[in-house]
């Protein structure tokens, strides 16, 4: 069943986007990351990757050149055994040789390559201040990894039932840190259980006696160290998986040394452009006192450094300027519409109580954020009026903002009250847990979006003078069609089916004019729908989508959108329709016919193959082809009765988007044991729409 479902995984990773063939995936880096102000060479590991040709960093600072790695194709079919937990998916290699400048601070920063055919996934690559040590694959407790100096990073991957081994000299009373960042750097496994590495990390001494332990950090699946040497030795460090499973996209970077390594700063709430002066709390620091000022609304990660070198990242969050915080407030304070809270859970009291008042019918929306923010509380609301009587209790909300979250536990209170009067908000930890790093902040709105709207993929791949698409998806509820804006689209670019349903989700298509620059700009799509108080308008936050254990899709924001224009294909695909209008059709109907056009090079001589781009139970195409001699076809959908029969009785009368799929089939390629047909080209029609008629 486990290989029934992996195989699944890898057909959809390789079929579900119909624009492109050989598209760029990217499974890992390794090391994924590099000491500030040098230069480092990678690896990276993925499908269809040595057909890159540049790199793309999300900070000006970091410059990379892609290096092919020439290997036989028998030296790959051994380095990817089928006995093992090889994927397909990382098949193929390249190096990329990444210089780092000077002012870069310390951090993690997107890491994209892009080839002739378009831009890859996003992988995170650390900036840090220590340099690299990387393992060999060849240690054991007795042979470990010989680290001739500290602090440094180290640097591998975990192979199937293995276990890494490091050696390093230790002082007595050394305050030793070793923080894991494993599921950081690849955050979600198509084909793996539970769908990422799950790192569990020992330091022995000589003798082989366990020092300290760890196989998490709180909340976090990544794990921390912070332990004092009891005496000078030789000390080993090791690392597996819970589980013992292993391969190359199970890697990691272990930051060890006497390092700084920051526990919690407080307050963790402020105001965007503001001063927080903060208390810190952790190892190796230095000093109790801080500071910081952020620029960016909402989450932020911020560092601490010393003589020694940059700390962890910890979280801070900023509420907009105008808003009124209020940092530890005595018991029983207002909540009101304009301010907000910062509070944390005390040993004296373990559950803080605060007042609220509300007009009858008037909506009390009250959102906590605290786990979001890396507070470890796992938080409950109640909301109790002048009786004393329990009116709403909320536990865990999910964020689909928060696509690297899998436990929700930051709750969101919604009760319309019966009568105007005073309420209080209690406030707990689910596991009557306290202290300051039980933080949290508390806002009250009139109301929150009923919806998010997420585009992907994050780079949308266009061949000049050809069309491609990217996907809304809305989770929550959009009751009523909104329109959608594309901010940056250069003159000449057109698009379709920009008018988006209610729904789950929606394509949109663009089409650049024949000629167009190839070149790489950035892009925003605006959404206009109908709120409460008339029109309002929200962005549709950019995402690269990533599969959790063979099922769970999640959305992973992405520094921007852009658009690529890559080099024309030899052919363009158009549909004569009006692409403003739906197709309509009726019950009886049994075909409908449509008529495609191509534009094809003078030295193109290849049939191209024509598909449905949506393939469902009611609209099928037989196989059909625009030979070498033809401009134009015209093509019969044809309709499946049986299907559509259970739209008789339905009022409401369905719309579809579809689009024509024009395919120059290609080399076959052999993984393993498995055939996959890649395609030569593959161009699309803008998307177009079918709609029902009412009867």
């Amino acid at each position: 069943m486990r290989t029934k479902n992996l195989i699944l995984a890898i057909l959809f990773l390789l079929l579900s986007t119909p624009l492109y063939a050989q598209k760029l995936t990217m499974g890992y880096l390794y090391p994924a990351g590099g000491e500030v102000g040098t230069t480092v060479e990678i690896e990276a590991g993925g499908l269809n990757i040595n057909r890159a040709t540049k790199v793309l960093f999300s900070h000006p600072g970091i410059k990379g050149v892609v290096e092919p790695i020439k290997e036989s194709a028998s030296a790959k079919r051994k380095r990817r055994r089928l006995n093992d937990q090889s994927s397909p998916q990382l098949a193929d290699r390249v190096k990329i040789r990444i210089t780092i400048g000077k002012d870069v601070p310390c951090g993690l920063y997107d890491l994209r390559l892009q080839g002739p055919k378009g831009v890859s996934n996003m992988l995170p690559f650390e900036v840090a201040s220590f340099p690299n040590f990387r393992e060999s694959k060849k240690s054991s407790l007795k042979s470990p990894n010989v680290v001739s100096s500290l602090p440094a990073v180290l640097c591998g991957y975990v192979t199937p039932g293995g276990v890494d081994y490091f050696r390093f000299e230790g002082k007595k009373g050394q305050t030793i840190v070793a923080s894991v960042k494993a599921r950081q750097l690849v955050p979600y496994i198509a084909d793996a259980v539970p769908g990422w590495f799950q790192p569990v990390l020992k330091i022995v001494d000589s003798k082989g006696k366990e020092i300290a332990y760890s196989d998490d950090y709180h909340h976090f699946v990544d794990p921390v160290i912070t332990t004092t040497l009891p005496k000078d030795d030789k000390y080993t460090i090791m690392i597996h998986d819970a589980i013992y499973r292993g391969r190359e996209d199970f890697n990691y970077r272990i930051h060890l040394g006497v390092i700084p390594f920051v526990t919690g700063r407080y307050p963790a709430y402020g105001v965007v452009g503001k001063k927080v002066k903060q208390e810190i709390a952790g190892v190796n620091l230095g000093t109790t006192k801080s500071s910081t000022k952020v620029k960016k609304e909402g989450y932020n990660q911020v560092t601490f450094t010393n003589e020694i070198g940059t700390s962890n990242a910890v979280s801070f969050y900023a509420v907009p300027k105008g808003v009124r915080l209020t940092q530890n407030p005595k018991e029983g304070a207002w909540l009101n519409m304009s301010c907000a809270i910062a509070d944390s859970l005390t040993k004296e009291s373990k559950v803080k109580y605060y007042r609220l008042y509300s007009e009858r019918r008037e909506p009390i929306v009250v959102e906590l954020i605290g786990r979001r923010n890396s507070s470890r509380i796992d938080a409950v609301m109640r909301l109790l009026d002048e009786f004393g009587e329990v009116v709403a209790v909320v536990d865990d909300t999910e964020d689909p903002l928060q696509g690297l979250v899998t436990f929700h536990a930051d709750p969101v209170l919604k009760y319309t009250p019966k009568r105007s009067g005073e309420y209080i908000l209690e406030v707990e930890d689910l596991h009557r847990g306290y202290g300051k790093d039980y933080h949290y902040l508390l806002r009250r709105h009139r109301q929150l979006p009923s919806f998010n709207a997420f585009v992907s993929p994050a780079n949308i791949t266009i061949p000049s003078g050809g069309t491609s698409s990217f996907r809304v998806d809305i989770t929550g509820k959009l009751k009523r069609p909104a329109n959608l804006e594309i901010k940056g689209l250069p003159k000449g670019y057109t698009t379709s089916c920009m008018k988006l349903r209610t729904g789950r989700k929606w394509d949109v298509s663009i089409t650049s004019p024949k000629g167009a620059s190839v070149e790489r700009f950035p892009i925003e799509v605006k959404m206009e729908y109908p709120g409460p108080d008339g029109r309002e308008k929200a962005n549709v936050v950019p995402v690269d989508k990533m599969m959790q254990a063979f099922y769970y899709t999640h959305h992973i924001q992405a520094a921007e959108l852009a658009l690529d224009v890559t080099e024309p294909s030899p052919y363009r695909m158009s549909i004569d329709v009006d692409l403003e209008k739906e197709i309509e059709f009726s019950l009886d109907d049994t075909e409908i016919q449509l008529k495609i056009k191509i534009d094809k090079d003078p030295d193109f001589k290849d049939p191209v193959e024509l598909l449905l781009g949506n393939k469902n139970r009611i609209f099928e195409l037989a196989p059909i082809s625009i030979m070498p001699e033809e401009t134009e076809k015209t093509i019969s959908i044809k309709l499946d009765p049986t299907a559509m029969e259970r739209f008789r009785k339905r009022k409401n009368r369905p719309t579809w988007q579809q689009y024509i799929v024009g395919t120059v089939k290609g080399e076959v390629v052999q993984q393993g044991r498995r055939r996959f047909q890649n395609a030569k080209y593959r161009e699309m029609t803008p998307i177009f729409m079918f709609k029902l008629k009412k009867n």
